[in-house]
């Protein structure tokens, strides 16, 4: 029982092994605790994208929202009169128009990277008008390089040349993922030149909307971002997390045009017909000023223009066709504005919950599969897909819970560690499999080939769960075979012959072990021992067993006459047959042992063998074997014999032949009257009547010896009774 737990103990820990060493594998390569991993990295991004598609746009009404777009349009190039680029005039109308509609914060998403000397009144215009308006933010640019942003030169206004006169400053430079998608978003970034931190344009935005001074930006804290007493969770060490609103156009979009015609301004639909005025900013009816469009909203000017290249590969689009997951730059300051202002944020789930959520699944999933699969059974296919169905449904609930997750709680979950784990679990869970059993086959190949038919090696092979390699006890049938006075035959013969003889009779008879089912256990010089019954199970044991005794006994007499035509010694060999319950299984040292059987049954069918000698019979079988195969054999009750270590007698029987296949040999039936007549009235003791009876028997078999002993014994016990405590036992003193 020890050996037996211990052998489950260290099989656990192997799985325990296997499963924590496929985790360790998958952390490394996903968490990016060590390194990067951009083949897995990718895979994780466009999981996020794929949770961003199925969740599908956020509820949110553009009236209420309180982002509004100002967009520089294709239309607005056909209402403007003016050619690209504007007149700086028009950005300063854009702005006091706002001012005057109650806007909460202006954001100017336009580099003005450059000074026109023909408009130097209107640029001096513009730049009192920001100085004046301290809820306008202008957008900077920082070059991008090593993977952040770095200032492009100190004595640069950050590439806007109107930067010295507005009040605050916003950086619109965006990170994309080595894929080209843009999923994060930086609230500040830092100028070194200036040795100071500087918000990126949304954050600018916000500080204008709620009031803050300019250029403050979010504190870092561990795993987060803090700002305007909201935590921002953080995805890195320089981003968050877009949480998307939808695709491009779910916020609300205004013509640039529409703002700037006020009663001061005409359009080319106003130039062309003379008295048409429209002034959809400051018509008392229908304008802007008056219907509080503007009143507290955060207004985003900017480009929708393919044209100007401001435009973004983002994870959500419409889904109508591919490639229209394109967002523009002030779309995407849009969102994340919004995001703050909702405090609606996107939290990735810890590293190191995420490595305990893989080590567990790979426990699972390893030890469930590879239990599943060391099941040994017929059904082999059915226990594949019990395994591919265990598989496929981790898989689905990891994919579901990343969704469910995803879209209720706003939480981000490693998808890509997980389903890893799982997949790797299972691959290695197989390969483990599939090289233990292979093993196995192997070892099973090596062990057994040499005791038993390579049918029933093949038997194994299919099946080892047929197998039972450790010891078990169990009822078998053991057999015992030995040349008679082999030691004087070998005496009279050269060796190389000798060799040749045993060689040839060895084979023949082992032949017939392997027929029949046998288990070769050993050769002992000449001697055979073979037991039936095991490795795999045979309800017939004893019968067959029997039956190889009667045709190895048949095949003797067919070589021996064939040796006596050569001028070879007559070989005539004894068997002893028992069956009883023992022990099997490899019996030996760690290095050496055997598969064989050990107990009193064995013993027995040694003695039994032995025993031919005193009755010089050629097969004994015992009581147990008889009552198993009596219907089906041959035989006559020998005697009550003692074995030599034991104390309870055993009745033991010779076997002559097997039912309807060996030829009865001549007056049986009536010698067998006879002989059991004689056995009757012996036990009775009737000496007279028995010592006829076994006179009247070798009357017909003169070479019959039992009939010899017994008539000799009744004789003797006619003139000189045994004891009454006489029971007809007889101790056989060999062993």
């Amino acid at each position: 029982m020890a050996r037996v737990l211990s052998r489950r103990g260290r099989a656990i820990l192997t799985n325990l092994g296997i499963a924590v060493s496929i985790a360790l594998l998958v952390i490394i390569f996903t968490q990016e605790f060590l390194f990067e991993f951009p083949p897995l990295k990718r895979a994780e991004l466009s999981l996020i994208d794929l949770r961003f598609r199925k969740r599908g746009p956020l509820p949110m009404n553009t009236d209420s929202s309180k982002v509004v777009i100002v967009a520089i349009s294709q239309e607005s190039f056909r209402t403007l009169p003016d050619p690209w680029p504007w007149p700086k005039e028009y950005y300063t109308r854009l702005v006091r128009n706002l001012k005057k509609a109650g806007a909460a914060a202006i954001g100017i998403d336009i580099i003005f990277t450059t000074g026109d000397t023909a408009e130097a009144a209107a640029e001096a215009e513009l730049r009192r008008e920001l100085a004046s308006t301290p809820g306008v933010v202008l957008a900077g640019k920082l070059e991008p390089g090593a993977g952040r942003y770095r200032i492009l030169r100190a004595e640069e206004n950050y590439g806007n040349i109107f930067t010295g006169s507005a009040r605050r400053l916003g950086l619109v430079n965006v990170v994309t993922d080595d894929d080209g998608v843009l999923r994060r978003y930086m609230p500040f970034a830092f100028d070194p030149a200036a040795g100071r931190r500087i918000p990126t344009f949304s954050m600018a935005m916000l500080n204008a909307s709620l009031g803050m001074k300019a250029g403050s930006t979010a504190e870092t804290g561990e795993g987060t971002f803090t700002y305007a007493d909201r935590t921002l969770p953080a995805y890195d060490s320089t981003s968050f997390l877009i949480n998307w609103y939808g695709p491009s156009g779910a916020f609300r979009r205004l013509n640039i045009a529409d703002v700037l015609d006020d009663s001061g301004f005409a359009t080319n639909e106003e130039l062309s017909s003379p008295g048409m005025e429209v002034n959809t900013f400051d018509d008392p009816e229908i304008g802007y000023l008056y219907d509080g469009t503007f009143t507290g909203k955060i207004v985003l000017i900017g480009t929708v223009m393919p044209e100007d290249k401001d435009l973004f590969t983002v994870p959500v689009g419409e889904g109508r066709i591919d490639g229209d997951n394109q967002m523009y730059g002030v779309e995407i300051h849009a969102n994340v504005i919004q995001s703050v202002l909702d405090a609606n944020f996107l939290t990735r789930q810890p590293r190191w919950q995420a490595s305990m959520i893989v080590i567990g699944l790979c426990l699972f999933s390893f030890s469930l599969t590879a239990g599943i699969k060391a099941i040994r059974t017929r059904y082999g296919v059915l226990l594949e897909t019990l395994s591919a169905a265990v598989l496929f449904g981790e898989l689905l609930i990891v994919y579901w819970l990343g969704l469910m997750l995803f879209a209720r709680h706003n939480l981000v979950i490693d998808m890509t560690a997980p389903l890893l784990a799982v997949i790797a679990s299972y691959v290695g869970s197989s390969i483990y499999n599939y090289v233990s059993e292979r093993r196995q086959r192997l070892m099973i190949k090596n062990m057994f080939t040499q005791y038993v038919n390579p049918t029933v090696v093949d038997e194994l092979l299919e099946d080892p769960e047929k197998l039972r390699l450790g010891g078990e006890r169990k009822e078998l049938t053991v057999f015992f075979s030995d040349i008679e006075q082999f030691t004087t035959i070998s005496e009279t013969m050269p060796p190389e012959e000798l060799v040749t003889v045993l060689n040839e009779y060895l084979n023949v008879m082992t032949s017939l072990i392997f027929s029949n089912n046998g288990t070769l256990d050993k050769y002992q010089g000449d001697a055979i021992m073979a037991f039936w019954g095991a490795p795999l199970p045979e309800r017939d044991h004893a019968f067959l067993a029997c039956r190889t005794a009667v045709r190895m006994q048949e095949s003797i007499d067919g070589l021996s006459a064939l040796w006596r035509e050569e001028g070879k010694p007559v070989l005539r060999t004894r068997i002893g047959i028992n069956t009883a319950e023992v022990i099997v299984g490899n019996l030996g040292g760690v290095n050496r042992f055997d598969y064989t059987v050990i107990g009193d049954g064995v013993n027995i069918g040694s003695r039994l063998e032995t025993a031919n000698k005193e009755y010089r019979t050629r097969t004994i079988i015992s009581e147990s074997t008889h009552a198993r195969v009596a219907d089906r054999v041959m035989a006559r009750e020998l005697d009550l014999v003692l074995v030599a270590g034991k104390t309870k007698p055993i009745r033991v029987y010779e076997l002559i032949g097997v039912r309807g296949e060996s030829k009865e040999p001549p007056d049986f039936t009536e010698f067998l009257e006879l002989w059991d007549g004689g056995i009757a009235l012996y036990r009775r003791r009737e000496w007279a009547g028995a010592a006829a009876k076994f006179a009247a028997a070798r009357s017909l078999r003169p070479d019959d010896h039992p009939s010899l002993i017994y008539l000799e014994r009744s004789k003797a016990f006619e003139k000189k009774p045994p004891p009454d405590s006489w029971d007809g036992v007889f101790v056989l003193s060999g062993k």
